[in-house]
């Protein structure tokens, strides 16, 4: 069985439906592909299409949340324990991002 010839027909047969016609951005240029390995942007991409966001991306917009509230408290207890707290972030981002070498 070749797939190749059934997704070409496929395609096709579509085609000759008007399956493809008035697609969004019909007519314009494609966007410049990302920088970096095509294959991971793709992934991440199609993650987030999907509304599956990567644990990295979840930890860094925490890490970023928890640098907004660190700079909005006083001097003190609640200020030193949200400095280990963002350290801790940063260090399980680490590991992580070190996981994945």
């Amino acid at each position: 069985m070749n797939f190749h010839r059934i997704a070409d027909q496929l395609i096709e047969n579509a085609m000759e439906q008007g399956a493809f016609d008035n697609l969004p951005g019909e007519g314009k240029p494609l966007p410049p592909p990302p920088p970096g390995d095509p294959i991971e942007a793709f992934g991440f991409q199609l993650m987030a299409r999907a509304g599956a966001v990567p644990a990295e991306v979840q930890l860094k917009k925490e890490i970023l949340r928890h640098t907004e509230r660190l700079r909005t408290l006083a001097q003190g207890p609640d200020k030193l324990e949200a400095m280990q707290t963002l350290a801790n972030l940063h260090m399980r981002l680490a590991m992580m991002l070190e996981g994945r070498r």
